[in-house]
């Protein structure tokens, strides 16, 4: 049977997730010992799928996960799981809640539950670990009178009776895991899409990516940095979208961040889950817009805006423009003027626009520049 590695030790809700998931795929799940040691299994052919936490509602993103994404090639997600999360505070049987010294869990565990603590066990110390599996085993053993922050699988794997029940401060907490494997997903149903890249040191690169997949009314789910571990100031950014990477709008994006990118990397196209634990819907039609009339004149809309929209810009740095000749009697540059058609007209070639036609528009565009700066500059000069 097919091996479906998940961050153990037993109990955690890795665990969990990775039972729930091998119901339905025929896997059988196995314990390792790290998060990395789940991607290069995979990598090296240990593991045929892994089973990965990706981000939490309350406590936001697994960093580490996102880093092995980026760095481990080969190793694609092929699917995704949204576990519910309920927090429970554990100890062995015969300690009461008022004898508790200590309480022990994972980071993320003990951030979902910091009201809790504070209000119920205020002053106690809490200790991180590994896992909530790892605090149960730890909790189990020790003499001392102390709690573990994890879930009712770890009680009954260790032996812990449950103190209290769902102690996370946010009733509707849930943890999306990843799906991990070695090719990539066939995907018959709505897709999303992963990806991460590096981009350019150069003003309005983010917005000029992020402008690719709007224009194209592609829903972004999530995007965030981390360090890319080079220099300050350096990131990868991750960013999560529906529609597969083989649909024509997804590809006609991902063509055009690729001129604002160091480097884009495609982490995979999965399934979108589904509540009650399904994954993928063949009766739903393919997420992807159907190219009809309506549809390309919303697109043809939604450029005009941007036109404008940097029409306006450039009219605001013309009149910046203005404002330093304040005082000069020189206002028109036929020079300058000249370079700027001259360029205009490359672009269009490049881009297999009529030049003639560019050139006629930018020609009106900075005759209206021209006429708004002796505005600028007389108002700057009746003031002086």
């Amino acid at each position: 049977m097919n091996k479906l590695g998940y961050l153990g030790p037993p109990g955690t809700f890795s665990h969990t997730a990775a039972l729930a998931y091998a119901r339905g795929g025929g896997y059988e799940p196995l314990c390792c010992s790290g998060l990395e040691s789940i991607f290069r299994r995979i990598e090296n052919g240990g593991l045929e799928a892994g089973m990965v936490p990706a981000e939490n509602s309350t406590c936001g993103t697994v960093g580490e996960t996102l880093d092995l994404l980026s760095a481990v090639e080969g190793v694609y997600i092929t699917g995704e799981l949204l576990l519910p999360v309920r927090q429970h505070l554990l100890a062995r049987p015969g300690v009461k809640p008022g004898e508790i010294k200590r309480v022990y869990s994972h980071p993320q565990a003990l951030a979902q539950c910091r009201h809790f603590l504070q209000e119920q066990l205020p002053g106690v110390p809490v200790i991180e670990t590994v896992s909530t599996a790892d605090a149960a085993m730890t909790v189990s053993g020790m003499v001392e009178p102390a709690a573990a922050v994890g879930s009712v699988s770890a009680a009954d794997t260790y032996g812990l009776q449950v103190l209290w029940t769902g102690i996370q401060d946010g009733k509707d907490n849930v943890t999306r895991f990843l799906v991990l494997g070695r090719g990539k997903a066939v995907v018959n149903g709505r897709a999303r899409t992963s990806l991460a890249m590096a981009i350019q040191d150069r003003p309005g690169a983010l917005y000029h990516i992020l402008r690719e997949f709007a224009l194209r009314k592609i829903n972004l789910t999530r995007i965030e940095s981390r360090p890319a571990g080079s220099k300050l100031g350096d990131y990868i950014f991750f960013i999560d979208f529906l529609g597969g990477e083989q649909e024509p709008p997804v590809q006609a994006a991902i063509a055009g961040i690729r001129e604002f990118a160091l480097w884009v990397r495609l982490l995979g196209s999965y399934p979108v889950y589904r509540e009650g634990g399904e994954t993928g819907d063949p009766d739903l039609a393919q997420y992807c817009e159907t190219v009809d009339l309506n549809g390309i004149r919303e697109k043809i809309d939604l450029v005009d805006g941007e036109i404008m929209r940097l029409l306006t810009i450039r009219q605001h740095l013309a009149d910046e423009v203005a404002r330093c000749k304040a005082g000069k009697r020189r206002i028109v540059d036929r020079q300058r003027e000249e370079e700027v058609i001259g360029r205009v007209r490359e672009l269009a070639e490049v881009n297999a626009l009529n030049p003639a036609i560019v050139e006629n528009i930018y020609r009106l565009i900075i005759r209206g520049s021209v006429l708004r700066q002796r505005e600028v500059v007389a108002d700057g000069d009746g003031r002086g």
